[in-house]
């Protein structure tokens, strides 16, 4: 022991040796207390006794007495009575003090068990100093045998009174202030720590005194009642621990205060030391014959210090989790070096428990864990398996059968909802979860942060037995087969088809858990093989069927994330995909929406198409855009692109790219005559038009690059090109608009067009009429196809001046300005030979126009802006170039089939609406067809007598509750600007069919009509022509007062003809004109 000197000059022995309490433990914090034990190396003295203190030289002050430290021992029963009445006196602290009474003892209690303490080290420094000398020790032996025995007896009887202590010492057992507490409790508990410290070093001392006599079952035996006791302490802080969801019994330790773990600390040493020396029982051994007792709750082998005072464990409320519970901590004590420095699980002293926590499971499966008959399993394993987790991840050699017994507890209740997560960021609804969202949760188990407050039981134990694989699987196959074994087994077909939706989701996170760590082709198709079909659906099993297929495509992300070849899983998706893709209720939606998410994950996260990727591109695609809801069909058709746009890529790049060459193959088969029709659904269209437009482009581009491939499957860039930019049944020309100004964007692409079609420029003109007919709104686009055809000479040939050119590029109405300069070149035109080649020319740019002119305009849309703009547009070209749509006597030439198209509505059509926006361009018509010789064509003349037999009631309409009749002022516009000779006509068509009295003697419905058009005509005077009075004079007279003579004197019809002489005579022109008069 260490020496000092006092003021004189003489030497003393340090004897002090007592614990130092820092409170309660703080289980981040492992710094050994300073002034406790271990730093004051009680372990190292234990093991490593001083033989060589020379107690003849030195004094020892014992109970407040300095007496030469050579003869104290021959004092040894006075010193015996000394510590006995400490003793008493501290045992009289066994009942607190009630609160709020006044304690009037002065005693100094640190200062009782410091005197104690000095006096145990003291004899026991002095019998070590003499084990050696047997000349010694028989001399003193029998002086002070039978005073050793009463030493003995004395402390054991103090140790056998730690059970009469109340709970309530032992739990606030902990001072912050050490041993300046001046709580008689405080220094009564830790007296208990000391004292069984001591007396088991001094049995060890004395088993080597006696070595010849006595075994080492007597220190076994004394180590093991002094953890037994320590047992006792940490089950009393069990029994007050609150076992729920939320407790993490990792946080909650086994130690009244930092002394105990301590002292627990010091037997963890001294006993693996002696074990390894004298082959004693190792720590592990005395601790496990404790947890025997309390798991068995048998205690009919217990060793007490005294026979007379019961000193056996209390029953424990659950053993198992208690056992688990204080082995863990105990384990965490192995953290420690031999100095007492904590290297966490870096320690060279680390030893292994596995078995006895087998021991504990087994007992735990057998009562109830296995069948869930326990009432609280559940809480129970969340407790239990983060502390297993850490002991066999991160301090233990790997074993399998923790994990076996951990499974037994879960594998007859997959099917029970309570194991699927209940809180935190993956606790989903499972039809809300996605086959990522269930991907990326187990992966978040073994790779991401792990929060053990949100997971239940099953998803720790996924989290164990994933982090179990992924440290070990790879190290040594066994432990892989071991579990697949326990793991496989449990399984069949018929039992997983059996299964709920809450067990195949926990079927599913279990073998996806295994194969993201383990083995992933062999696990997956185990698991792809074990779920049951989703072919045939029901109303109970539809959830299911989402759930399974959910799942499969876990495993296709899964092969994917490790780029394994897709095509060895293929067929265990195919024909399904096929299946669903043909039906049209909501669960066969939902697993295609899942399927198409998973493959543009796939698809979209690998840039070399080197995974087979193309067996999943197929003719469900075609089906799939008719049955998927509307707001899909863009996100499949943006995958297709970008997958068609890296393969092109790859291809161009690296011409040996086999996956790139099979999926531009599997996108011309299956994608490319899908893309075609859906320029002719308008419902698929919808805002779909630019990745239309985009896919297209990209097919025709291909076409140009590969034409062999494209011949293959029977297409062509020329097909596409005109399908596309010409087609007359394309729905929407945005898409013509977008595909074209992406063509025309790529210079090299226009170049390689021209190449392949010889009318590339006419197909861009007759686009860009058709798109600024039948489009008002994107103009930017169609400015990029204006600045395109106003560059080709034969339409800078069509402008007769450099104005005109100027105010076509810059007016907002081009087409407007196009049909004008037609009209202008037409004019100045002189031979027959230019006009006709001329007219061919126009015709062609004009061609299929009276096919798709109307398509956008419906009864929905007849009030609409771009409605008025596509009438504004065609009557402005019949009355500009009408001549050139004309062909004589023939009923089917562009011109009348236009006309019949936007004006005529055939009887009982529900297209009445048309005649509301004929009516707008009326005299736009009327005066285009003046261009013609109307004389010369029946069919002419048949065409605008119904034109008038249809538009005449809804030009002039009545007013003044029918007293009188308002003619429209595009009617009138007509007799104002018409020529003499066609109104003619005009008058002589409409006497003729609308101004006559039947054999019944009843006049046609539109007489009156054409009465009051006279009449307003004859009114107005001069803003009209003369030659109009004259023709009403000369054609509509006889047919005034033909009616006149034949209608009864009642009939409006005498009043009208009265009323049309006083108009004609008071007309201007009959003044003047003597020939009108």
């Amino acid at each position: 022991m260490p020496l000092q000197y006092n003021a004189l000059e003489t030497l003393q022995m340090d004897l002090d040796a007592t614990f130092d309490c820092n409170g309660k433990v703080n289980v981040n914090d492992w710094q050994l207390s300073r002034g406790g034990l271990f730093y004051r190396r009680e372990v190292d003295n234990a093991v490593f006794p001083q033989t060589d203190c020379p107690f003849s030289h030195v004094e020892v002050k014992l109970f407040d007495c300095v007496m030469p430290g050579a003869v104290a021992v021959m004092n040894l029963k006075h010193l015996i009575n000394c510590m006995e009445m400490q003793l008493k006196i501290l045992n009289r602290q066994e009942r607190p003090v009630i609160s709020g009474l006044s304690n009037n003892d002065n005693v100094n209690y640190f200062s009782l068990r410091r005197m104690i303490c000095e006096f145990i080290v003291y004899f026991r420094a002095y019998m070590n100093s003499i084990k050696w000398d047997l000349g010694a020790l028989e001399a003193v032996m029998p002086e002070i045998s039978k005073d050793v025995d009463t030493l003995f007896d004395c402390v054991k009887h103090f140790l056998s009174m730690l059970h009469t202590i109340p709970d309530s010492t032992l739990h606030y057992a902990a001072s912050n202030t050490g041993n300046k507490c001046n709580q008689p409790e405080f220094h009564l508990y830790h007296m208990h720590l000391e004292l069984r410290w001591f007396f088991a070093t001094l049995i060890h001392s004395r088993t080597i005194w006696y070595q010849y006599h006595i075994q080492l079952e007597e220190f076994e035996n004394t180590a093991e009642i002094a953890i037994n006791d320590l047992l006792y302490s940490a089950l009393k802080i069990f029994e007050r621990l609150a076992l729920s969801w939320t407790v993490d019994l990792t946080q909650k330790t086994p130690y009244c205060c930092t002394c105990t773990r301590e002292l627990w600390l010091m037997f963890q040493i001294f006993a693996d030391s002696l074990g390894e020396r004298q082959k004693t029982k190792m720590f592990w051994d005395l601790v496990n014959s404790c947890v025997d007792r309390v798991l068995s709750r048998n205690q009919s082998q217990a060793i007490f210090w005294h026979k007379s005072v019961d000193s056996s464990l209390p029953d424990c409320k659950n053993p198992e989790l208690f056992c688990i519970w204080i082995i863990y901590h105990l384990s965490l004590l192995y953290g420690y070096s031999n100095d007492g420095v904590y290297l966490q699980s870096n320690s060279p002293r680390i030893r292994s428990n596995c078995e006895q926590v087998e021991k504990v499971l087994k007992a735990y499966v057998c009562k109830g864990g296995k069948d869930g008959e326990r009432d609280e399993l559940d809480v129970e394993l969340k407790i239990i398996i983060p502390l297993l987790h850490d002991l066999i991840i991160n301090w233990w050699q790997p074993r399998v059968p923790i994990i076996s017994f951990l499974w037994d507890c879960f594998h007859k209740r997959l099917d029970q909802p309570f194991l699927l997560q209940t809180s935190g960021p993956w606790a989903l609804s499972l039809e809300k979860k996605t086959p990522m969202d269930i991907l990326k949760q187990i992966n978040n188990r073994i790779y991401g942060k792990f929060e053990h407050s949100k997971e239940s039981s099953y998803g720790m134990f996924l989290h164990l037995i994933g982090m179990f694989l992924k440290k070990y699987g790879t190290l040594d196959l066994k432990y892989w087969n071991q579990i697949k074994g326990r793991v496989y087994t449990k399984f069949s077909k018929n039992k997983v088809a059996e299964f709920s939706e809450s067990g195949l989701y926990n079927f599913i996170s279990l073998f996806i858990t295994l194969a993201i760590t383990a083995d992933i082709t062999n696990v997956c198709i185990t698991m792809l093989d074990l779920l049951p079909s989703t072919h045939e659906l029901n109303n109970e099993y539809n959830k299911k069927c989402n759930l399974i297929w959910k799942g499969k495509l876990a495993c296709l992300l899964l092969f994917n994330e490790r780029r394994l070849s897709l095509g060895s899983i293929a067929g265990h998706f195919t024909e399904t995909i096929n299946l669903i893709s043909c039906r049209k209720d909501e669960t066969s939606r939902s697993m295609m929406t899942n399927f198409v998410d998973v493959l543009n994950t796939i698809l979209s996260g690998n840039e070399k198409m080197d995974l087979e990727e193309f067996n999943f591109i197929g003719g469900w695609i075609d089906r799939y855009l008719l049955e998927c809801p509307k707001n899909r069909i863009a996100f499949l058709l943006e995958m297709l692109a970008n997958v068609f746009e890296k393969c092109i890529v790859l291809q161009v790049s690296c011409n040996n790219s086999d996956g790139a060459r099979k999926m531009l193959d599997a996108l011309w088969c299956f994608v490319a005559s899908r893309v075609r029709q859906l320029v002719f659904d308008p419902v698929l269209t919808g805002n779909n038009y630019k990745i239309i437009s985009k896919l297209a482009v990209i097919f025709t581009l291909e076409a140009v690059r590969e034409p062999a491939t494209a011949k293959k499957y029977k297409h062509s860039a020329i097909s596409l090109f005109q399908h596309f930019a010409a087609s007359i049944l394309v729905k929407d020309i945005r898409i013509t608009q977008y595909y074209l100004t992406s063509i025309l964007e790529n210079e090299q692409a226009v170049q390689n067009l021209k190449k392949e079609i010889t009318n590339f420029d006419t197909i861009l003109i007759q686009a860009w009429i058709k798109c600024s007919i039948i489009d008002c709104e994107n103009k930017e686009s169609i400015s990029i196809l204006q600045n395109y055809i106003i560059n080709l000479s034969e339409i800078k040939e069509i402008f007769v001046s450099d104005y005109d050119i100027y105010e076509f590029k810059n007016s907002d109405e081009p087409i407007l300005i196009f049909i004008i300069s037609l009209m202008k070149k037409q004019n100045i035109l002189k031979s027959e030979q230019e006009k006709l080649q001329y007219n061919a020319k126009c015709k062609m740019y004009f061609k299929n126009l009276e096919k798709w002119a109307m398509l956008p305009i419906t009864e929905e849309t007849k009030d609409s802006e771009i409605a008025f703009w596509i009438y504004r547009c065609l009557g402005t070209l019949i009355l500009c170039i009408s001549p050139t749509l004309y062909i004589k006597n023939q009923p089917n030439d562009m011109l009348r089939t236009l006309i019949n198209k936007i004006m005529l509505v055939p009887e009982n059509s529900a297209q009445s609406y048309i005649k509301c926006l004929g009516k707008r361009i009326f005299s736009m018509i009327i005066l285009g067809l003046e261009k013609l010789n109307v004389k010369s064509d029946i069919l002419l003349q048949a065409m605008i007598r119904d034109i008038f037999d249809q538009y005449l009631p809804i030009l002039i309409i009545e007013v003044n509750g029918g007293c009188s009749f308002k003619v429209s002022d595009t009617l009138l516009k007509c007799f104002k600007e018409a020529k003499s000779d066609f109104l003619r006509s005009i008058f002589e068509t409409l006497m003729s069919n609308f101004y006559n009295i039947s054999s019944d003697n009843v006049m046609h419905k539109h007489s009156n009509l054409i009465t009051w058009l006279i009449k307003t005509l004859l009114k107005e005077g001069r803003k009209y022509p003369k030659y109009i009075t004259e023709h009403i004079i000369q054609i509509c007279s006889p047919n005034i007062f033909g009616c006149y003579m034949k209608v009864h004197d009642h009939h409006p019809h005498k009043l009208h003809t009265i009323d049309f002489i006083n108009d004609v005579i008071k007309s201007p022109y009959y003044e003047e004109d003597k020939f009108i008069r």
